[in-house]
């Protein structure tokens, strides 16, 4: 093995251990802290990596799914093109049409898919891996495996009648697990922004354990009477019948895409305000600094310790950094044109990949908030609790993403 050889498996690794020791030095609790969950969550990560990176098998069926995904894109824009017209849903307001017409036809195939019962059957197989893997609870294995389907409140409604009962390790988990992946409409909203829908559906799938084995270093369990057993799904939901479940489903995708059009707007608008302060600021300099720059050196060492070359680090920074600090829409569509040659930059395959899964979560400021508002009102008794760990909750969840990433980085 080469010098370069040897580094590329050398800095992921490194990488890896740098993030779990950091973890635990923000452990409010390091005596308690149970070592299975992370170990088998270390491993459960690598396995599915090596499914879709290694495996011809599997790596043909993300692959399928990933074209799925792509043939879903095109009939959620055939029905835009049928309401707002050709032009408009292959052309102009691209982001506007083709992302909400696409949120909003999966959110209503979902809704269909839960009244047959086939979405509760494919979270319940996932929980049960989950659970026995790394010994969590019902309550937290559900909601985070559910969480790589559904938003990142949604999954948490699923466990409802619980979450009074719930440890403050049990909450605090499965905040983190939900932040650190991604839901179904996001993963075709970014889809079709241009990035590789394999690739982010191996990036959620991975990161829901990486985010509970992170959470059980900085909250671990310290209470015994922890909820055990099944945890039964409604088999049909609220609807009636077939048709309310897709006109439900539709319309709570309706009101996704229009809060992701308002967060993106919002996001972008706040930014430039920032990043005009900069330039005012340090005109005289003769640069156009802008606040994802200044992020941007603060991420090159992370970035670096996740497997991307030194001279790519600054771009792979800057991208976390927006991610962090708007939303990670704003990233991916920076991300995509870079995949598709039409940035300013180039980044090598393998940092495509690192980033496209470092990227992957809700994990973000704006998350805090949402978290805060969504689980609150299911249990209002323990709103200023959920006030107190969300941050710490977006801060592990983002380590889940970048041991995932580490981890593709070294298997890639």
């Amino acid at each position: 093995m080469d010098l370069q050889g040897f580094m590329g498996v050398l800095q992921p690794l490194l990488g890896v251990g740098v993030i779990v020791f950091a973890a635990y030095l923000l452990s409010n609790n390091r005596k308690a802290i149970n070592w299975r969950p992370v170990f088998s969550g270390l491993a459960l990560t690598v396995v599915i990596c090596l499914l879709v990176l290694k495996v011809p098998v599997t790596k043909e069926v993300f692959a399928a799914m990933g074209a799925g995904i792509n043939k879903l894109l095109d009939f959620a824009v055939d029905g835009a093109a049928f309401v707002v017209g050709e032009e408009l849903a292959h052309g102009k307001w691209i982001f506007l049409v083709r992302i909400g017409s696409s949120i909003i036809f999966i959110s209503a195939l979902s809704g269909l898919l839960y009244y047959l019962g086939v979405l509760q059957w494919i979270v319940k197989k996932m929980a049960y891996v989950l659970m026995r893997t790394m010994g969590v609870s019902a309550p937290e294995a559900l909601s985070s495996a559910s969480a790589i389907f559904v938003g990142q409140v949604e999954c948490q409604v699923l466990i409802r009648p619980y979450m009074s009962k719930l440890s403050s390790s049990e909450l605090f988990t499965s905040m983190a697990a939900a932040m650190a992946t991604i839901s179904g409409s996001a993963l075709v909203a970014y889809t079709s922004l241009g990035m590789p829908a394999p690739w982010l559906i191996a990036a959620s799938i991975m990161s829901a354990p990486a985010g509970i084995l992170v959470a059980k270093i900085m909250w671990p369990e310290t209470d015994k009477r922890v909820l055990s057993g099944e945890v039964e799904l409604a088999d049909h939901g609220d609807a009636s019948n077939i048709f309310d479940a897709i006109a439900k489903g539709a319309m709570t995708g309706f009101e996704i895409a229009v809060n992701v059009a308002v967060m993106v707007l919002v996001a972008i608008a706040f930014v430039k305000m920032i990043n005009f302060g900069f330039a005012s600021i340090f005109s005289f300099t003769g640069t156009s600094l802008e606040i994802q720059d200044v992020f941007g050196y603060v991420f090159m060492p992370l970035a670096w310790l996740l497997g991307v070359p030194w001279h790519e680090c600054f771009h792979v920074g800057r991208l976390i950094a927006t991610e962090i600090l708007v939303n990670e829409f704003v990233s991916y569509g920076e991300l995509a044109q870079v995949l598709q040659g039409k940035a300013a930059y180039v980044l090598a395959i393998k940092t495509q990949l690192i980033a496209t899964v470092a990227l992957c979560g809700f994990a973000n400021l704006g998350s805090i908030g949402i978290n805060i508002g969504g689980l609150g009102a299911m249990a209002p008794e323990r709103r200023g609790e959920i006030a107190r760990m969300a941050f710490k909750a977006m801060i592990a969840a983002n380590m889940g993403t970048w041991i995932t990433a580490a981890i593709a980085g070294l298997l890639s």
